[in-house]
């Protein structure tokens, strides 16, 4: 297809960021590490000791310390780590009942470094006995924490399942670069297909002429009749000085009308998410444009298109 332009992202952030991970044993820290990593739930053992990674994620460079969460090891070896680093992870298994334990290093480790920020994440909430976000905010009095005055994300996800998972290193990527809009993509127009009922759900960001939204219409009916012959991929059209980002994941699609130099990269992890979103309100018929205009301003506040006149 003439029309398509696949194209490299060069992401202009070339320093490595040190990241220590923290948290008790069996927390899920290594098998954070892996899926940064992979993209993938990897199973892991316990760390003995520290593990050293190198990760680039959305063309930041992550310089991963995973360090082993047993007593021993917080005594010898998170505080030296903790003292030297851009920013810090803690992970709490929702479903251990060592509630006090993993609270009490929680605050010990914040003393060690009162300057980087903070990404704490409540791991493994796909468990039955996880327990509530409310409930973890006040066991380990995290209103504290959101009170000083570094960054500090509150996140509950699943490192097996992937929920939640890279909006939790979304938020740190943005937040150790120091921007809160670098590679961020700004949503013009959002497209959901569902292959199987035929149903189409569009929302809008800003008007279109006709002579684009013609290209762009040409160009999915020419990108779906290229993605129907596999059960997943992704296709980039240029038009005008914006970005068509068609998305396939066997039975839905999703189109993403981005700017020109907006990124790609940061576009397929949306659409690859809200199609993970939206599924399941779709297999009982609870979709609408309407939730879908909800579900992404919920989920993607920063990424929806302003024009100029309402920033």
């Amino acid at each position: 297809m003439s029309s398509i332009l696949r194209r490299i992202f060069k992401g202009k952030d070339q320093q490595q960021h040190q990241i220590v991970i923290i948290g008790l044993d069996s927390a899920g820290k290594t098998t954070i590490v892996n899926r940064l990593l992979r993209s993938e739930f990897i199973p892991t053992t316990r760390t003995l000791g520290v593990n050293y990674r190198t990760v680039k994620y959305r063309q930041i460079m992550f310089s991963l310390i995973d360090l082993g969460g047993q007593e021993i090891y917080r005594n010898l070896l998170w505080q030296p780590s903790l003292e030297k680093a851009d920013a810090i992870v803690f992970v709490l298994d929702s479903a251990d009942l060592r509630i006090t334990e993993a609270s009490t290093a929680f605050w010990e480790s914040m003393k060690q470094n009162e300057q980087a920020p903070v990404l704490f994440i409540a791991n493994k909430i796909d468990l039955p006995g996880a327990r509530t976000f409310d409930t973890i905010v006040q066991d380990l009095d995290l209103t504290r924490a959101t009170r000083s005055s570094r960054p500090v994300g509150l996140f509950r996800i699943s490192a097996k399942t992937g929920e939640n998972f890279y909006d939790a290193f979304d938020w740190l990527a943005d937040v150790v670069v120091g921007s809160e809009s670098v590679f961020k993509c700004k949503l013009r127009v959002v497209i959901l297909i569902d292959l199987d009922s035929h149903k189409i759900w569009t929302t809008k960001y800003t008007s279109l002429g006709n002579e684009i939204l013609n290209e762009f219409n040409k160009s999915i009916s020419e990108t779906m009749h290229d993605l129907l012959k596999e059960p997943a991929g992704m296709e980039v059209i240029i038009a005008s000085d914006l970005q068509l980002v068609v998305v396939k994941n066997h039975p839905l699609v999703v189109g993403l009308i981005i700017g020109y130099s907006d990124s790609v990269v940061r576009s397929k992890l949306i659409a690859e998410r809200l199609m993970n979103t939206a599924s399941a309100s779709i297999e009982i018929g609870e979709f609408s444009s309407q939730v879908l205009t909800k579900l992404v301003k919920r989920q993607w506040p920063l990424d929806i298109y302003k024009p100029k006149s309402q920033d």
